[in-house]
């Protein structure tokens, strides 16, 4: 979650560290344990809104090679997602997923459960996004032009949460980001 003074960090895992919580690269990962990462990311547009922004929610995808896999798991996140603070917006929700052999997405798994899954399968981990601190207006429209050049936000919740308006190529367009504060009384 974000503070008075800080954005969120990029630092606490949820399922997604795949049983990891210190680890290599994924490929070194890989070549010592009978798993597959499919898929990591950050996810756009999944940070609570704020001053200070929470940190975004991550996906992941995984499952075993050549053998059997117990997935279990404990998900701060998924009843309650992290609450914003100081007219902070709150982070997303986690999400627990199974994919079977076909390809097909189980229905939500709860928040704890023991998962097996064999070659083939996957779990998908979508974890929370961190809880903003004070209102997403107030935030520095470079910063938030920085966040959308990283892909951690998009132009459009930029416009709609932030109030703010960036360029096509990322650069803040400060008449635009003053028309839309000015408009909303900001």
């Amino acid at each position: 979650a974000a503070g008075p003074v800080a954005d969120g960090w990029l630092t606490t895992l949820g399922i997604g560290a795949a049983g990891f919580l210190l680890r290599d690269s994924v490929e070194i990962d890989e070549m010592k344990y009978p798993i597959r990462v499919h898929e990591q990311r950050l996810l756009a547009d999944s940070e609570g809104a704020g001053r200070r922004r929470g940190s975004p929610g991550a996906y992941v995808e995984y499952g075993p090679v050549g053998c059997e896999m117990d997935v279990v798991y404990l998900s701060d996140g998924t009843f309650n997602s992290p609450a914003g603070v100081r007219g902070g917006l709150d982070g997303t929700r986690a999400q627990q997923l199974r994919r079977d052999a076909e390809g097909e997405l189980s229905g939500e798994l709860g928040a704890y459960a023991r998962v097996p899954l064999a070659e083939g399968e996957t779990i998908v981990s979508i974890c929370c996004g961190g809880a903003g601190y004070g209102p997403p207006a107030e935030r520095e429209p470079e910063r938030v032009a920085a966040d959308v050049r990283e892909g951690l936000v998009s132009s459009e919740r930029a416009r709609d949460v932030y109030l703010v308006a960036v360029a096509p190529d990322g650069s803040l367009d400060r008449d635009g980001t003053a028309a839309l504060r000015r408009a909303a009384g900001a």
